[in-house]
């Protein structure tokens, strides 16, 4: 266990390493802060409620630059070194292959939460700028976007696990589906198809349920988080992100990398 423990934090220093020379972190991580900064002259063409804009834009824009880098980069840390065979040589040492995939996963959560830390702080300035200030809601918002972030980045761990890059980038992103639960349940309550139906219904109770991790309108509209919400919401995240790497764990574990 100590061993696993050791070989899984070498693996996740050695990923933090790697991420922090990829150019498309960073070029994702300036396109969200430049998206931040411009909702301010966004917000100047409207009249009051500027800080309405700049959350809307300033939210959205976290979560839009987080889930490309949870995905395209996820995908990449699994898929694309199978894919490029580079992997091999450190498979070829004692270290479980659990604690390899933990080890990306850990790796990349620490990129995402920094990341969004500095999307929150660009946000938080150009707040100050419009005499605005980061309210508790806004907050709320933020650690749920980032456990959305986090539940996308295991996903693209398990399908990178046993399909090729491009396959597990599509499949990782056809999670966001999961924010229309609701449209889609409402879609098979009114299909008369019975094929239709059999569809929908599988993924509405497959996909994760995404709008349980959306407080970005509650946010904007400086709404009251309702009591237990976030908690629950957590809870709801973490029970969904460890099926995932668990079920990443097992194939990864079984499949034939020749």
């Amino acid at each position: 266990m100590r061993d696993f423990g050791r070989a899984t934090g070498v693996i996740a220093l050695n990923t933090v390493r790697e991420l922090v020379r990829s150019k498309l972190l960073y070029n994702l991580l300036f396109f969200a802060v430049l998206l931040i900064g411009s909702s301010m002259l966004v917000a100047q063409l409207t009249i009051g409620q500027w800080d309405r804009v700049i959350l809307d834009m300033g939210l959205a824009a976290i979560e839009l630059s987080g889930t490309l880098i949870a995905v395209l980069i996820g995908v990449g840390l699994v898929a694309g070194e199978i894919e490029r065979r580079t992997l091999f040589p450190t498979l070829a040492k004692p270290v479980p292959r659990a604690a390899f995939l933990l080890g990306r996963y850990l790796g990349l959560l620490a990129m995402l939460a920094a990341n969004v830390l500095v999307m929150m702080a660009a946000l938080a300035l150009v707040l100050r700028a419009a005499d605005y200030s980061v309210t508790a809601t806004v907050a709320a918002a933020a650690l749920l976007i980032f456990l959305e972030l986090c539940l996308i980045a295991a996903a693209a761990m398990f399908f990178g696990s046993f399909t090729t890059p491009v396959l597990a980038t599509a499949f990782s992103i056809s999670l966001l589906i999961g924010h229309l639960l609701g449209d889609l349940k409402t879609f098979r309550q009114r299909s008369h198809a019975a094929a239709a139906q059999a569809v929908t219904g599988a993924f509405y109770h497959l996909l994760p349920d995404l709008e349980l991790l959306n407080l970005k309108s509650q946010a904007s509209n400086n709404l009251p988080v309702p009591h237990g919400f976030v908690a629950n919401s957590a809870l709801y995240a973490a029970v969904y992100t460890a099926a995932l790497l668990l079920l990443a764990f097992a194939i990864f574990a079984r499949r034939d990398l020749k």
